[in-house]
């Protein structure tokens, strides 16, 4: 139990002052954007936005250009300008000299850096540009940008106080490009609740980092350089950080003596009941601390409901495309950066019959705008396949003509419908609108004047009702992309992690690294888990459960093993059978099953010897309704990998089935196709899924019912027919 809150004092003790050390940093556009930006046509512009830490200082600033072009552009010449805040930083002239595919170098002044920056790169062939934009676009000119592009930037982290106010800064910058790394110093063998208070300060530190993923690597002697989390238990402080005054669950930030510029952050308690209260505050309530120290016992909030997570868009109502970013993002120049929105839904969603969401889409435009909008119109693309092509004036048919002369309103009324099919939903999507504007005839390409007024009205919806909470079970793709069915309470309640009895560094990471994950995935730092060793597990019996571990260290992998569909021994791996003819026929069919059984038995016999991670899920020995899912591995850096595995999105794809190895970079998966179904549906919904997944037997039924019922006509009609023959017969005589 969480002792009651109470106001927390604040003390200015103690305060440090540090000197700035020299970093570097490379922001990679295969970072901000997985492919390369495309300009098209004899006049194009796009641009992309980056972000900077905001306790940076910027000493030298350098930018490594990687593009290609058409053989349209090398043949008529051409030039491609960078800009930096609208401010120019280079330009290449583009030609037959040059070559196709080529590299630029150029350093800048970094006084153009800020917090928040645009990089817009303008293309032109030779001799355009006033009229060019009024043109039809030529697809065969083209330049792209290519992802291998970067700015490297030499900085200067300046000094900041001891002020608890300004977390999560300096441990985590919402504003960081980068992977956050952040070691975590714990005290030595480290029991449950240590490490569950540990993991509340993960999943923090994780949401802030987001989906640039994050890594706690642990260490229990010593500290480390640069800022750290250090979890202080019993006064037993590291050596060269004072004592913090009071008592109970505190809070404190101070200088590292490691590094004199980098901070550690305290979390202290006597016990690890004190040390859950004080993390829990900083995971839930971190508005509440302010100054050097300070108390650290605010309540837990309420308990979260099933499919509330706040990153999870709403599955009963429309939402506005405006609650899932910065509004004006998608409106005025900003619109040539081909404007991106981002959201998550709930992994386990199910449509049915339904072909998908469907997203209303209002695009609006200035009177005077330059646009010509009969010849303009938005592309839309779904997780990077185009799903819709909207015009920006459509051709209306001859009674919406009619409707418009008769009732005439507001062209920015008019709501383009826009299907995103339920097949491309993830759990994280990305709607892309590239706008392909014309001007009019009378513009000046060189003077256009962009209007905020023009664009995507934010209060555009994407409505994905009525849908259903309906998946087939072990499934390790919903728990790689979401951590599911675990996140299903944001705030971890149904969970329980099993680590071994002596918990290495390397398996602590792996735990602290799944928590920043689903933190991540949900938007919401979770609370209620609980932290067990083997021996327990039975009192988390009623609980989903992650089994954390090494094979020589947690001895549920031994115990649990037949439970894996592969079974991997030092000489030897066998998978298990796969579903007969038969029980495939009484498998109902699962839209998100891989299309093949995949090939995790074959890497692993070709790799026998050499180190390894796995995942592999199945429902729990303890109790038939919940589910279980094994991090294991033979080393410790093989376990650290596959924790990392998990926060990038190009591997996380790989992982699917009940089994899933890993071994170097490379990994298979494997199913055995056993699964079980959990979730409601409509009762007609469920006829059509069950149709859908027996055909054979269904048209059989079909034809069964059919000829019963033509066989009970038949019989009826021939005895209504010898009825009235009878009858005729009788009359007669």
């Amino acid at each position: 139990m969480l002792p009651p809150f109470s106001a927390p004092p604040m003390a200015a003790y103690p305060m440090f002052t540090g000197v700035a050390e020299g970093r570097s940093q490379l922001i990679r556009l295969r970072d901000l954007r997985s492919k390369a930006l495309h300009l098209e046509g004899a006049v194009a512009e796009v641009g992309i936005s980056f972000t900077t830490r905001q306790d940076d200082a910027f000493v030298a600033a350098r930018m490594s250009l990687v593009f290609s072009y058409s053989n349209a552009v090398a043949r008529d010449d051409g030039e491609l300008q960078v800009f930096l805040n609208n401010e120019p930083i280079g330009s290449v002239a583009l030609g037959k000299a040059r070559g196709p595919k080529s590299r630029a170098e150029f350093t800048f002044t970094p006084a153009l850096l800020s917090t928040d920056n645009r990089l817009q790169f303008r293309f032109a062939l030779k001799g355009q540009g006033a009229k060019a934009c009024t043109l039809d676009r030529d697809r065969a000119i083209w330049v792209n940008i290519e992802p291998a592009t970067f700015v490297y930037l030499s900085t200067t982290r300046l000094p900041t106080a001891d002020d608890l106010a300004s977390l999560p800064r300096p441990f985590a910058d919402p504003k960081d490009p980068l992977p956050l790394s952040l070691p975590f110093v714990l005290p030595s063998d480290p029991e449950p609740g240590v490490l569950q208070a540990a993991g509340m300060a993960a999943g923090y530190f994780g949401l802030i980092a987001g989906n640039k993923g994050a890594s706690f690597p642990v260490q229990y002697t010593g500290l480390p350089a640069g800022n750290a989390v250090v979890l202080v238990a019993g006064g037993n402080y590291p050596p060269g950080v004072a004592a913090i005054p009071g008592e109970g669950p505190r809070v404190a930030v101070v200088a590292n003596p490691s590094q004199v510029d980098s901070k550690l952050l305290l979390i202290i308690g006597e016990n690890a009941e004190q040390l859950q209260a004080a993390a829990a505050t900083l995971a839930t309530s971190p508005s509440r601390l302010s100054g050097g120290w300070s108390a650290a016992n605010a309540p837990l909030p309420p308990p979260r409901q099933a499919y509330d997570a706040p990153k999870w868009i709403p599955s009963n109502r429309p939402v506005r495309l405006g609650e899932l970013g910065d509004g004006g993002a998608i409106n005025g120049r900003r619109l040539v950066d081909s404007p991106r929105v981002s959201f998550r839904t709930a992994p386990d969603l199910f449509f049915g019959a339904l072909s998908g969401g469907k997203m209303y889409l209002h695009i609006r435009r200035a009177d005077d705008s330059w646009i010509d909008p009969g010849n303009s119109r938005v592309f839309v693309d779904l997780n990077q396949r185009t799903v819709g092509e909207i015009p920006l004036e459509p051709k209306l048919k001859v009674l919406s003509r009619l409707k418009e002369w008769l009732l005439p309103g507001n062209a920015e009324d008019r709501v383009s419908q826009v299907l995103l099919p339920a097949f491309q939903l993830q759990s994280q999507n990305h709607l892309d609108f590239l706008f392909e504007l014309r001007a009019k005839a009378n513009t000046d390409c060189e003077m256009l004047d962009w209007s905020e007024r023009t664009g995507i009205d934010p209060d555009s919806t994407i409505d994905l009702s009525p849908v259903a909470h309906f998946a087939a079970f072990p499934n390790l793709a919903l728990f790689a992309n979401a951590g599911f069915p675990f996140t299903r309470y944001a705030d971890l309640a149904t969970t329980a992690f099993v680590m071994p009895q002596a918990s290495s560094a390397e398996e602590v990471q792996s735990f602290l690294n799944l928590l920043g994950m689903m933190a991540d995935a949900t938007g919401v730092s979770p609370t209620r888990y609980k932290v067990v060793d083997a021996a327990q597990v039975d009192s988390v019996a009623d609980r989903d459960l992650i089994v954390i571990g090494l094979n020589s260290t947690q001895p549920l992998l031994k115990r649990w093993e037949s439970f894996n569909s592969v079974h991997i021994t030092p000489t030897s791996v066998t998978a298990a059978p796969g579903l007969s003819f038969l029980q495939r026929q009484f498998q109902p069919t699962d839209p998100r099953a891989p299309y093949y059984r995949g090939a995790a038995p074959e890497l692993a016999k070709a790799n026998l010897g050499k180190p390894y991670a796995f995942l592999s899920s199945f429902w729990s020995p303890l109790d038939a309704d919940r589910l279980v899912v094994m991090v294991g591995g033979t080393q410790p850096a093989a376990l650290v990998d596959m924790s990392n595995h998990l926060g990038d999105p190009e591997m996380v794809a790989k992982v699917q089935g009940d089994f899933y190895y890993l071994t170097g970079s490379k990994g298979e998966f494997y199913t055995s196709g056993i699964r079980k179904f959990v979730g409601g549906l409509p009762i007609w919904w469920r006829i059509q899924w069950l149709a859908g997944s027996f055909e054979l037997a269904t048209f059989i039924c079909v034809v069964c019912v059919i000829f019963i019922f033509a066989v009970t006509i038949e019989r009826f009609s021939a005895h209504r027919a010898n009825r009235l023959l009878s009858r005729t017969l009788s009359d007669g005589s």
